[in-house]
């Protein structure tokens, strides 16, 4: 048996290929001298240690040969077509940093071979006038960033030369991952000894007198060497799972030192984990899910998130994640519970007594519901409030008679302080709504509520909201009475989008104390609700909140686009503190976002589908492009048009086979990612929404035109590679305007 240790590769892989290299490094484990592998050395190698392996005829692996004692090691570097893999062995040296002492592979550049007759100099790159190198800026220098920073001399060198944008990024390409995100961040202008803390780099003093391959194996234990290198051992199942895993799903093996840290760590009450899109937040509550587990067999541990869909996405990764892991499907079960939000109201709400259920109703409606369906009313909530405020004289004006602020009103206040009477609804403090109310006008709003909930009773009609409150009162009467909670450890992904209902049932949910909440949120992809403060619902993070910057998901150029869609607009985050986006950036590089401007749909539409057309003609996987719509009328109209030019799509909720291009409404594709993203008809009037933003108090408005621009900002940033921003006739006020 050989122990492997895998680096993760840039280069990507079809799937045969990758089944000859799983079956390649499946028979390494098995028996290295296997002669069908001819593993062999290089010559003229710059290291002795290389070694190439025999994948098929075309492919060859690149390792290197760790002979430590009873055991040999393999560091597994690779797979490449066979002169490039050759081309790869002879100039990759692996080492220990020198500074912070952890396992790396440098690739060295190869001499060119001599020119007979004089070569012309190349051309300098002309230098880039929106770009500044900030290394430069910064008073970095080559023998600070070897002897500090850890950067191997041809790196720095050629990091601090480069004079445009595309050419920084090639340098972070080229370079190991942890070096390549040193370069990134000191160039941002961030100081060493937070970078240092982020990425787990420790002072590191080299005992001359120790193995050279003994230092190199320690040097992959640490931390930071985890973010290249896996351990796989000798365990097939282990190296299976492993290789498995494509481009989309690497984090499942690959976490950063400091998405470790926070999967890891006990904190003394609720945690708070920020991040903008693509920063690995879902990772991290999925491998804490894994190391709550692991702690405790016997936890019972719910994994709730906003929306039915996303919490199948959450399942569907834990499983990827780690298939031995026990899910469940009810409350209070030793095991993980992934599941929606409005789903554990439910299950609460009618696997509870007719008694519990009906004080439950009294204390929260003001009265004994004669029937408790067991499925929520589903219907659009504006057809309702519309009714009720047809059926009473109220004499407010339009911007309170609307539907959406009633709902919120509903919600926020009546609803999350279990108001039941009009009483109680003239003396409940309206914490956190921006829009003021005299006497009169709280009675008149009352008497719409009251109406409402008046007509839901007569057609046994009860609302999500209504269902999420219910479970609140069983579990809060239950405590009372000395009820044990149902859960151990509460996990909630995408909380910006909970409204306050929702926060008091996941505080009722599990006893305050150590490791009691873990939150992930990001506020700037608020698309559902209200924001709403923790501190009100006895959920202190003081002290326990953190946040992630740095993008896994998309390239440098789409960040940057995304991030310019929420420039000059102020946000908030669930605790009231400005939330900035500014120091978000990633490793990854790509094409520039690509603005597509129509004089009409047709016209939209004809360059949908040559854009389609030609991504099919490059071999793009149809099932890795998103096109996206503001409006289920927008997503009809593409599918006919493109159906019309003789483009296949499939609907994201039909299966398919994986050939045809996915389309879907923007908020659908919350929680998902693409190689290449078409936002489809980003028009004025469609984006922001009018009927979103219009007819409300000024605060409900301005808070609906940032949920419109959120949406766009989520939109953008499913897109891994490309991003395509499609119009007809007059563009968004929201895009950025080149």
């Amino acid at each position: 048996m050989a122990y492997v240790t895998l680096a993760k590769q840039k280069d990507k892989l079809d799937g045969s290929v990758r089944k000859a290299e799983m079956d390649f490094l499946a028979k390494l484990q098995e028996n290295d001298a296997a002669p069908g592998l001819h593993i062999e050395p290089i010559q003229n190698a710059q290291d002795g240690r290389v070694r190439t392996g025999r994948v098929n005829d075309m492919w060859r692996a690149v390792l290197f040969k760790l002979p430590l004692r009873n055991d040999t090691h393999y560091i597994y570097w690779g797979i490449w077509p066979h002169d490039k893999a050759i081309e790869k062995a002879k100039n990759s040296v692996l080492r220990v940093n020198p500074v912070f002492g952890f396992m790396e592979v440098i690739e060295k550049t190869a001499p060119p071979a001599p020119e007979s007759t004089p070569q012309p100099a190349p051309e300098k790159p002309t230098p880039d006038r929106g770009w500044v190198n900030g290394l430069q800026t910064h008073l970095w220098t080559q023998e600070r960033l070897e002897t500090e920073a850890g950067i191997h001399a041809s790196f720095a060198q050629k990091a601090l030369a480069a004079a445009t944008e595309p050419a920084f990024f090639k340098v972070i390409d080229k370079a190991p991952d942890v070096q390549g995100l040193i370069l990134l961040d000191l160039a941002k202008g961030r100081c060493l000894v937070e970078i240092r803390e982020e990425l787990g780099l420790e002072d590191y003093v080299d005992d001359p007198d120790a193995p050279e391959e003994e230092k190199i194996i320690e040097g992959s234990k640490r931390e930071p060497a985890k973010i290249q290198f896996a351990f796989v051992g000798d365990s097939p199942t282990e190296l299976r799972e492993v290789l498995e895993s494509n481009d989309f799903e690497a984090w499942r093996t690959f976490l950063h030192p400091e998405q470790r840290n926070y999967a890891t760590k006990s904190w003394n009450g609720p945690f708070r984990l920020s991040g903008g899109a693509g920063t690995g937040k879902t990772v991290v509550i999925l491998h804490r899910a894994k190391e709550l587990m692991r702690r405790n067999p016997s936890a019972r541990i719910v994994l709730t998130t906003f929306t039915r869909t996303l919490a199948a996405a959450l399942n569907t990764n834990l499983q990827k994640l780690d298939p031995a892991l026990p899910t469940v499907g009810n409350l209070g079960q030793p095991g993980i519970l992934p599941a929606g939000i409005d789903s554990l109201a439910h299950q609460i709400v009618f696997s509870s007594t007719d008694g519990e259920r009906a004080q439950a109703a009294n204390d929260v409606l003001g009265f004994p519901h004669a029937s408790l369906r067991n499925r929520p009313d589903a219907r659009d909530p504006n057809s309702q409030w519309k009714q009720s405020l047809a059926s009473v004289d109220h004499e407010l004006d339009p911007e309170l008679a609307n539907p959406t602020f009633l709902e919120q009103e509903y919600v926020a206040v009546v609803l999350a302080n279990q108001v039941s009477s009009k009483d109680e609804y003239l003396k409940v403090p309206r914490v956190g709504r921006g829009t003021a109310l005299s006497r009169p006008k709280r009675i008149a709003v009352w008497n719409i509520v009251d109406a409402y909930r008046r007509m839901n009773q007569l057609d046994e009609i009860v609302t999500y909201p209504e269902i999420v409150a219910l479970a609140v009162a069983i579990l809060r009467n239950r405590a009372a009475n000395g009820g044990v909670r149902p859960a151990d450890h509460v996990l909630v992904d995408e909380a910006q989008d909970f409204h306050a209902v929702h926060w008091l049932l996941l505080r009722e949910l599990a006893d305050p104390g150590a490791n009691d909440l873990f939150i992930a949120e990001d506020s700037h992809q608020r698309i559902y609700g209200q924001k709403v403060p923790l501190s009100r619902f006895g959920i202190a993070v003081v002290g326990r909140s953190r946040r992630l910057t740095l993008n896994y998901r998309t390239t440098a150029q789409n960040l940057d686009y995304a991030v310019g869609l929420l420039s000059g607009v102020k946000y908030e985050d669930i605790e009231g503190e400005e939330e900035k986006s500014g120091d978000y950036r990633s490793v990854r590089t790509g094409p520039a976002p690509v603005q597509d401007g129509s004089s009409s749909s047709v016209e939209e539409l004809d360059h949908v589908a040559s854009r389609l057309s030609d991504w099919n003609e490059q071999g793009i996987r149809g099932d890795t492009i998103g096109v996206l719509t503001r409006t289920k009328g927008q997503l009809q109209k593409l599918q006919a048009g493109l159906a019309e030019r003789g483009i296949e799509v499939r609907d994201v909720d039909r299966p398919g086979d994986g050939t045809a291009p996915l389309v879907m409404t923007m908020h659908r594709a919350k929680g998902m990612e693409f190689s290449r993203v078409i936002l489809f008809a980003v028009n004025e009037g469609l984006l922001p929404l009018g009927y979103e933003v219009s007819n409300l108090p000024e605060s409900e408005a301005r808070d609906a035109l940032l949920r419109e621009r959120s949406l766009l900002y989520v939109a953008a940033t499913r897109a891994r590679d490309e991003l395509v921003v499609s119009w007809s006739g007059k563009p968004s006020s929201l895009l950025l305007r080149a």
